[in-house]
């Protein structure tokens, strides 16, 4: 078998297959550095640093040292916890992700937000086992590839984003089976039994809490787990995934088994987005449009009467998600990093979005004074612009056919439906799923109005947020290099010692080993 799984996509006859996993662990399992494209190399690095920069700043944040003392149980090991002493691989890995996933500013791929596991457990495992850079890459890829497919085959269903938690099992089990050379009938039992009871996320704890810091890590465990069950030889089912009363069957509304294929030729890596700002994607664009009005402020103090936002339903919808569980002073992160009001507050007040304003400005009263004067609308412009693009759900949206409408209307609402109608039964027509995904874009846009106190309107709007999927690949190794760099200093790394260490990040796959220990706490001057 050649590492490119040559299978039909949309428009092709289709044939009969071997079971998902069988077909994802062979390919795993045979795919070498050589076999993944350059831009695909350079997307990863930039997913790499992104993910690395995220858990380092989260241990600038409050919640970082409360991780690092739940996480003392697996000390003793050799791999680096950016949180303090090294732990197990294990231990490390789930730490990691842990403080990666803390404050919403991770990254995603076509099909999820896969780096806290496709990311953390090679690298837990690479620095444990003296594994090369390279070999490091390809574990990453590997796990990014098969953890996403999944997915984005179950992606029109009742999880999107941070809550398709099952990802992290998949992704951790392929990222150590790939360290650690198992064989391809090894992989396949390992993920087989990952995915014997898939986690099944709850709301309330998710953005009620703080426990939303374990939603990769757990699951992450599991993973983990069953590469030491597969070897000593107990079985996994490797149909499980498309088998009746299977994994799509529970997990998804509208199943989607054709983006289970395609491996080593669609490369879902490719589409990667990194986040310049901490919080959900969605709130990603008022963020930034709120700081370009920021920047136009006259010289002086500004009086702000209030602030209109208009976004997408997916903002709306997150913002609408959240507000019940804030409180707040005592907000928790999970439910800040879903708000739009807070951060736009925040952003218009201090001129810049960082994960300090997740803690230094949380009990400030004049932020949520503030926020309580930013109004939030729906612009069916921006919900369709987001549709159009291929992530995170147009291109799954595109294989639904005739159902799309209804689903549009669910979304967005009949009467924007029915506005946008020629739009969306370009829809209904099923299209061939993508082989390229180096133009794959995620446009979630949206437009803020700042009303001063002497009746100036200050108006600023942001299409397509900075480090999103469509940008080019040298914008999001910047929006990566620059979040992973000033996380450095945050901590207290001088910054030409921050920019050398991100430099060396970025060359990893080029080391004849790995390790994150430049990047802990007591590297630090």
């Amino acid at each position: 078998m050649t590492v490119t799984d040559r299978l039909p996509l949309g428009g092709e006859e289709e044939t009969e297959l071997d079971p998902f996993l069988d077909r994802a662990a062979r390919w795993a399992t045979e795919l070498e550095y050589r076999d993944v494209p350059r831009p695909v190399r350079w997307a990863a690095r930039a997913q790499l640093v992104s993910t690395v920069g995220a858990a380092v700043w989260t241990c600038s944040h409050p919640l970082g040292e409360r991780i690092a003392t739940a996480s003392e149980s697996h000390a003793d090991g050799d791999a680096t916890f950016l949180g303090g002493t090294d732990l197990t691989p294990e231990g490390a890995a789930a730490g990691n992700a842990a403080l990666s996933m803390a404050l919403d500013f991770d990254d995603t791929v076509l099909g999820g937000h896969t780096g806290h596991s496709s990311v953390f457990v090679p690298l837990a495992y690479a620095e444990s086992t003296g594994e090369s850079g390279e070999r490091l890459l390809v574990a990453h890829v590997a796990a990014n590839e098969v953890a996403a497919r999944l997915a984005a085959a179950a992606a029109i269903g009742p999880f999107r984003g941070q809550q398709t938690a099952y990802i992290h099992a998949i992704a951790a089990a392929v990222g150590r089976a790939v360290i650690e050379g198992d064989d391809a009938e090894t992989l396949s039992d390992a993920l087989g039994t990952a995915l014997l009871q898939p986690p099944w996320p709850l709301e309330s704890p998710f953005l009620g809490s703080d426990a939303k810091v374990w939603s990769a890590s757990e699951p992450l465990k599991s993973g983990i787990a069953a590469v030491d069950s597969a070897r000593a030889g107990l079985s996994g089912r490797p149909d499980l995934t498309e088998a009746d009363a299977g994994f799509l069957d529970s997990f998804a509304d509208l199943p989607l088994p054709e983006f289970l294929k395609g491996f080593g030729e669609r490369w879902h890596t490719r589409a990667v987005t990194v986040k310049g700002v901490p919080g959900c994607a969605y709130v990603t664009a008022p963020i930034e449009a709120a700081l370009e009005a920021r920047g136009r402020f006259d010289r002086g103090r500004t009086t702000i009467e209030r602030v209109d936002v208009y976004g997408s339903l997916f903002a709306t919808e997150v913002d609408d998600r959240a507000s019940p569980y804030l409180d707040g002073p005592n907000s928790p992160a999970s439910a800040l990093s879903f708000t739009i009001p807070f951060n736009v507050a925040a952003a218009l007040i201090d001129g810049e979005h960082t994960p300090r304003q997740l803690s230094g400005r949380v009990g400030d009263a004049d932020v949520w004074r503030l926020a309580d004067r930013v109004f939030l609308h729906h612009d069916a412009s921006f919900t369709m612009a987001a549709l159009q693009s291929e992530v995170p759900v147009g291109a799954m949206l595109r294989r639904v056919g005739v159902p799309v409408v209804g689903y549009a209307a669910k979304t967005v609402g009949v009467g924007a439906t029915l506005r946008h109608l020629p739009t969306l039964l370009r829809f209904a027509r099923k299209r061939p799923l993508p082989t390229d995904l180096s133009e794959a874009d995620k446009r979630m846009g949206a437009r803020v109005e700042v009303t001063t106190a002497d009746g100036r309107t200050i108006e600023t709007t942001v299409d397509h947020p900075s480090g999103f999927a469509g940008k080019p690949l040298e914008e999001i190794r910047a929006v990566a290099r620059n979040k992973c760099r000033s996380g450095l200093e945050a901590a207290g790394v001088g910054p030409s010692d921050a920019t050398q260490r991100v430099d060396e990040l970025f060359a990893v796959d080029s080391a004849p080993s790995v390790s994150l220990g430049a990047f802990a706490p007591e590297e630090s001057p």
